[in-house]
């Protein structure tokens, strides 16, 4: 983990911040002689064991240290991770006031109200300044307009390649298709890597590895009125495209349909990868030449490439969601407030993290620890998110159940956009 040193200015500055926006409780134990600070109840926020979890307790301990306000940060087993919390907020557990988690699974925890809205909050907190946050983070946040998560994390799914071995990074989709075929010892022999090309293809994540080279095509799986269009011409043409690539070019894993993170992570140290679709999380970790000894120093991460409508980049923001049933949801909001406002989103990005604050992204200290955070900010302009709609998971599953049987050869990309379609209009109950 890493320690961070908090010294007597930021100190300063944190109890000024605390004052100012987390409300009045918070205000008169540290403003009143006399008084104990810890006048706000212990909170516990759920997070998944590793790199978050790491940077939140960091934050925790610097708002704990400078406001005597008590934060468990409770690191959470990987396996079986979501159903385990989703379990407990249906059950109505109290044992956590808040969860951390991705954006994704927003709409339909907050359409069956087990998570709470923070936007009376975030309204009587004058310098919390919201718009700091880039336009597709806001909408990762929300549901029917509302905030029900507050963000600690940008991730993206985006572009890291090899810089030794393709001197600049594909502008277009037939470009790292090219690359691609270049790079695949079935078709070029001398290529020091196994495969051109990978990306996240397991159940539950396909959908989500699409996104970029979807919107680069000038496609989606909705429209505006929450219409289908799946199975739509530009869908279809960057479907057949992200499918060909695995069946009829045979530049990927064939048993991409069963990788994920880990396996991406370990494709891109060993040197299996030329290219890959990979998540800034885990660049830290590929530009450490302890960890990443053979490859620290020859990967880049980009904008995922053009594709005819320019280029798209599937954003994954991480955040905390507020237990509906949380009997400290001031205090909850009283650390979340300094955790994801400007100084905390720094020293949580220090510590391992990665503030979604457009302020953040452009601090020059953190930058110059993470060459990529450039491109991040870039790529975070062209953003694509997820289903904001009630039936997001439902719909999910549908793509995600045909999708397999397209990548693994069973049904051609056409079909399995048709009868994905099928089921999500059902699904929909509308066109």
């Amino acid at each position: 983990m890493v320690h961070l040193a908090v010294n007597k200015d930021e100190r300063m500055s944190l109890k000024r911040r605390t004052l100012m926006g987390a409300g009045t409780a918070i205000a008169l134990a540290l403003a009143a002689p006399g008084l104990a600070q810890a006048e706000l109840a212990n909170v516990t926020i759920w997070v998944q064991s590793g790199p978050e979890a790491e940077a939140l307790g960091e934050v925790a301990k610097a708002y704990t240290e400078n406001t005597g306000n008590p934060v468990t940060i409770s690191p959470q087993g990987r396996a079986g991770w979501r159903q385990r919390y989703e379990t407990a907020l249906a059950a109505g557990s109290t044992e956590f006031d808040g969860v951390l988690h991705i954006s994704r699974f927003v709409p339909a925890l907050a359409a069956g109200g087990l998570i709470a809205p923070y936007d009376d909050y975030i309204a009587g907190a004058a310098e919390y300044d919201a718009d700091d946050f880039p336009e597709i983070i806001q909408s990762e946040m929300k549901y029917d307009g509302t905030w029900y998560m507050m963000p600690t994390d940008i991730t993206l799914e985006t572009l890291v390649y090899r810089t030794d071995l393709i001197p600049e990074a594909p502008e277009t989709w037939d470009d790292l298709r090219e690359n691609a075929l270049k790079f695949t010892q079935s078709h070029n022999p001398d290529s020091p890597t196994k495969y051109g090309f990978a990306y996240a293809g397991s159940p539950g994540n396909v959908m989500a590895a699409f996104l970029g080279i979807m919107g680069g095509h000038g496609g989606d799986f909705l429209d505006s009125q929450s219409c289908v269009t799946t199975d739509s011409p530009e869908v279809t043409a960057a479907w057949k495209m992200f499918v060909d690539m695995k069946n009829e070019d045979k530049v990927t894993p064939p048993d991409i349909n069963a990788w994920d993170y880990p396996e991406l992570l370990v494709g891109l140290q060993n040197g299996t990868l030329a290219q890959a679709q990979f998540f800034t999380a885990g660049m830290p970790i590929l530009n450490d030449c302890a960890q990443s000894p053979d490859v620290c120093e020859n990967l880049a991460l980009v904008a995922q490439p053009e594709g005819p409508m320019g280029s798209k980049t599937r954003v994954n923001p991480l955040g905390v969601m507020m237990n509906a049933q949380s009997p400290n949801k001031d205090a909850l909001w009283a650390f979340l407030e300094f955790a994801t406002g400007k100084e905390g989103g720094v020293i949580y990005s220090k510590a391992g993290g990665q503030s979604p604050r457009s302020s953040v992204l452009a601090n020059e200290e953190v930058a110059s620890e993470r060459p990529w955070v450039p491109e991040v900010l870039k790529a975070s302009k062209a953003g694509m998110g997820t289903l904001r709609i009630a039936e997001s998971r439902e719909v999910a599953e549908a793509f995600d159940r045909y999708a397999q049987q397209a990548i693994a050869g069973q049904i051609t990309p056409e079909e399995s956009l048709i009868k994905a379609a099928e089921e999500m209009r059902a699904i929909l109950g509308g066109c």
